[in-house]
């Protein structure tokens, strides 16, 4: 187990390094490469355990309370930079605020005696004096707080691709919503364990076994998270997300009457209908403000109050509705499911097919099937 532990933190190290040398490297491989030398860290940080380094080193364990307080704090300002946010120091500062403040806290401990340190974690921490107790406790209380706190931002964000955009390939994040929710239940977990290791009378290889499988499932989260975060680019290069929503809160402060809404609905409609503009696999809603003439808050209004729909599943049904007259009609026949699903604006296959059957109730080979019968 020890060397998997190990290995964990040389490819956490390895991440981290693979990410500052990356030739386009970015302010957010920066902080997400801070995040794995902290992760590589912790999985040394069992070797202090096994080896009873910690006896020797007591500062150690106090020491990593503060490390492990930057967790949340480096993935909130990674998944702000990706989103396109200039992370200054001046930004960076009220972050550190708390880390200062639990440094205050447990500062007494680096001018205890050498007994009386190693006395604070025997017996079940049962001695660990109280500004220690309130610095672990807020240590593990850090992480959560931030993971649900990105979680609020990354759930914005998909409200705001799906109302800017007519594709969400690459940009959607949808692997760090996952990764965090799973983060959340480790950590969770996680603060059961340290309660179970301290204040209860559980038999020692059950409490530690346990201890063992989550650092084993923090581990994997670990791979995922550099798999995924060295692929990840910036999520908007052209304009930063906060750019344009400072953009489209500030036109939606106008409104429309009911006569120029339907006149609008139209003049939407029949320029998606027969311009087919859908078919350009990127469009976005600034696209069709620009070829209409029509501002933005406008386009986004009559979509989600006259039409009931967002951007995105308002620029896909015309998307969906042209690939099943294009599998209808035999003139196509020469042409494969995903080459039409690509030829009609969709960017991925797995997007064809999940909208297809949200829309059809089949799958694009089974309509088809359907149709050719």
């Amino acid at each position: 187990m020890y060397l998997i532990f190990g290995l964990g933190a040389f490819q956490s190290f390895v991440f981290s390094v693979l990410l500052l040398t990356k030739r386009k490297n970015k302010q957010a491989d920066i902080f997400l490469s801070a995040f794995f030398f902290i992760a590589s860290l912790y999985f040394l940080n069992m070797f202090s355990f096994k080896y009873s380094i910690w006896r020797d080193y007591p500062d150690i364990m106090i020491t990593y309370t503060l490390i492990f307080l930057l967790y949340g704090p480096l993935l909130f300002f990674y998944i702000k930079s990706i989103l396109g946010n200039r992370i200054t120091i001046k930004k960076i500062i009220p972050h550190l605020i708390p880390i200062i403040i639990v440094l205050i806290i447990i500062m007494p401990f680096f001018f205890m005696d050498y007994d009386k340190k190693l006395l604070c974690f025997t017996d079940k921490f049962i001695n660990l004096p109280l500004n220690i107790s309130i610095g672990t406790f807020l240590q593990y209380l850090s992480s959560p707080i931030y993971f649900g706190w990105i979680l609020v931002i990354l759930r914005k964000h998909r409200q705001y691709i799906k109302n800017t955009f007519s594709y969400d390939e690459n940009i959607n994040l949808n692997w760090m919503y996952i990764l965090l929710i799973g983060g959340i239940s480790i950590w969770m977990i996680e603060c059961l364990n340290v309660i179970a290791l301290n204040f209860t009378d559980l038999e020692f290889p059950i409490r530690w076994s346990t201890s063992y499988y989550i650092k084993l499932a923090f581990l994997i989260f670990i791979m995922f998270m550099g798999y995924y975060g060295i692929n990840q680019g910036g999520v908007f290069s052209k304009m930063p997300i906060t750019d344009q929503i400072k953009i489209t809160n500030k036109e939606k402060a106008k409104l429309v009457s009911t006569d120029s809404a339907n006149e609008y609905t139209k003049e939407i409609t029949n320029y998606m209908q027969n311009e087919k503009a859908f078919l350009n696999n990127e469009l976005r809603i600034q696209d069709l403000s620009t070829s209409l003439k029509i501002p933005v808050h406008i386009i986004s209004n009559i979509i989600n109050s006259e039409l009931n729909l967002n951007f995105y599943d308002f620029v896909n049904s015309y998307r969906i509705e042209e690939a099943k007259k294009r599998l209808r009609d035999s003139e196509y026949n020469n042409l494969t499911i995903i080459a039409i699903a690509y030829d009609c604006g969709f960017n991925s296959k797995a997007t064809f097919n999940r909208l297809f059957k949200n829309h059809t109730g089949l799958t694009p080979s089974q309509y088809k099937k359907e149709m050719d019968a």
